[in-house]
């Protein structure tokens, strides 16, 4: 009896088990890094603007370094020999890494880099 009734649980313990299921995608949230169609305007910019323009620098106004980046042609002339690249990767050597208060998101990073290979598309 003691044997067939912990038969019993064990059976019961697995079907219990073995029934659970839950969607993936809600348990595990997408967390990719969409990195398709980047343009200035609508991506660029904006990671510029919270990254490297909210403290007044690299602005027409205050060229920090003689970089401009708060337009299109600043930011695109920045582009040439890596040097936004290397500064927001926090590449040592060469450019000063930026922002100084601690680097940006690896998806921020990588939306920059997407968007150089690109070409660099304005809109």
């Amino acid at each position: 009896m003691k044997g067939s009734l912990l038969f019993g649980f064990v059976i019961v313990g697995i079907s219990i088990n073995s029934c659970y299921y839950d969607k993936a995608d809600k348990l595990y949230p997408s967390t990719a890094c969409d990195t398709a169609k980047m343009n200035f305007t609508s991506n660029i910019k904006p990671i510029i603007t919270n990254n490297c323009l909210n403290q007044g620098c690299h602005t027409t106004a205050n060229p920090s370094a003689s970089i401009v980046l708060d337009n299109y042609s600043g930011t695109k002339a920045t582009i040439a020999g890596d040097k936004l690249i290397n500064a927001l990767k926090y590449v040592t050597g060469g450019s000063k890494n930026m922002p100084p208060a601690g680097k940006i998101s690896d998806c921020d990073i990588s939306k920059v880099e997407a968007w150089i290979k690109r070409g660099a598309p304005e809109n």
